[in-house]
């Protein structure tokens, strides 16, 4: 045995973010049991309920974790082909035998246990995508060097969106920022924004208004350039504004016709309560309205542990999952969930400031992959709690219950962790 052994890989590892991960582990799985234990004093310790299946699934992903510490580092840029297409292999497995649950046909049925593929293939993505951009062979700066990486990244995602499962599909845009910190062109990622700023006028305001909105905007632009420049009629035909202008009126047109056409009726209500178009707290915006009530009744300092009544007596549905954070903000208050905040940041941004240090371009890939899939879950799941965001149904990492989620961003962070403790041994 070399001198690479796990007694000296302790003292490499970066024990700030492992402290951030075991910290949301066991602080989410306080919450899950508050959620599991009754106001009745009948409650007894099972391993059937949820608190007492994640105490398993966290055993689990504490072999996975130990495994992945002794591996070779280098092992892992070596499989990500292989880790990769086993991922897609299980998506397709998903759409022929796949498990519907909660309208999205996305699971795996193994016995009494259910495996979420989606989960799993975020890291084979995040693999093979640093991969890629890490051999130095694709520059994103030209069209051809783009294709490879966008492939990689839209075969899963177009499988997802097959089960159909809108909210693990779009978390698979953060590797847009990846791409931005490899070179893809700015253009991209403010064009993605333009998007979405444009989609949300388009559903926000009627078709008329927006089209003069749009109109008007561009028409200052060329205000504004043409008092800088004399402008000729070709050059004027050939501004920015003008092609800018008639590409977003025909977007917004088309988000109208995606809306009204392909949305599932509780899809459009979702939509429509987020921008305020509906108030019906009875109906399709009851989990949203009761996790707005539990995380308020919190004040400053919470109700206490397990004295949570929105919690206890299970008002909030999906509490363990999607809405595990109203717990924290019902029993722990505003101080709590601060708390809960600035981990998740803190784990994020070391794990970019550890990219940085990065010796070999997989690593710091890889790395800005997991920091920006984590970002992606945790603020689309707390701004779904809060009614800032539609309810899409993703885990908020390390906290929500659920094997398939836990087992994949443990294997996500510790991977990089264990390539981060390898440029020691490299030295």
């Amino acid at each position: 045995m070399n001198r690479t052994t796990a007694a000296p890989l302790v003292g490499k590892l970066d024990w700030i973010s492992v402290s951030l991960v075991l910290f949301l582990v066991v602080f989410g799985w306080l919450n899950i049991l508050a959620t599991v234990t009754p106001v009745a004093d009948t409650f007894q310790w099972s391993w059937t309920h949820e608190a007492g299946k994640q105490l398993s699934f966290i055993g689990l992903a504490s072999f996975l974790v130990l495994m992945v510490l002794l591996a070779d580092a280098r092992l892992f840029e070596v499989l990500s082909w292989v880790v990769y297409g086993i991922s897609i292999v299980l998506l397709l497995a998903v759409l022929a035998v796949g498990v519907e649950r909660g309208g999205n046909k996305s699971w795996l049925s193994l016995g009494s246990f259910g495996l979420q593929p989606s989960e799993f293939a975020k890291l084979g993505t995040a693999l093979l995508v640093a991969r890629l951009l890490g051999s130095g062979r694709y520059d994103l700066s030209t069209w051809r060097g783009r294709i490879m990486p966008a492939i990689v990244v839209g075969i899963p995602m177009g499988l997802i969106l097959l089960q159909p499962d809108a909210g693990s599909a779009l978390v698979f845009a953060s590797f847009l920022l990846v791409f931005y910190f490899a070179g893809l062109p700015s253009f991209y990622l403010f064009g993605t924004l333009g998007v979405a700023v444009v989609s949300i006028l388009a559903l926000a305001l009627s078709p008329e208004t927006v089209r003069l909105v749009i109109s008007l905007l561009a028409l200052l632009s060329l205000f504004v350039s043409r008092a800088r420049h004399r402008m000729s009629f070709i050059r004027f035909v050939k501004h920015p504004a003008i092609w800018l202008g008639l590409m977003a009126i025909l977007w917004a047109g088309a988000v109208n016709q995606v809306f009204d056409n392909v949305l599932k009726p509780h899809q459009q209500i979702r939509i429509k309560l987020l921008l305020g178009q509906v108030d019906d707290p009875s109906a399709a915006g009851y989990q949203t309205a009761q996790s707005l009530i539990a995380i308020g009744s919190g004040g400053l300092f919470g109700k206490g542990y397990m004295q949570g009544t929105q919690t206890r007596l299970r008002f909030v549905p999906e509490q363990t999952t999607d809405y595990i954070f109203c717990t924290v903000g019902e029993e722990w208050g505003f101080l709590g969930a601060l708390v809960v905040l600035l981990a998740f940041a803190g784990l994020i941004v070391r794990l970019v400031l550890l990219s940085q240090r990065q010796k070999h371009g997989f690593g710091m890939y890889f790395g800005l992959s997991i920091a920006s899939i984590l970002f992606v879950h945790f603020a689309v799941n707390v701004g779904m709690t809060l009614g800032l965001m539609p309810v899409i149904g993703i885990p908020l990492p390390f906290f929500s219950y659920g094997g398939s989620s836990l087992w994949a961003f443990s294997l996500m962070v510790f991977v990089f962790l264990r390539w981060d403790a390898y440029r020691w041994e490299s030295l």
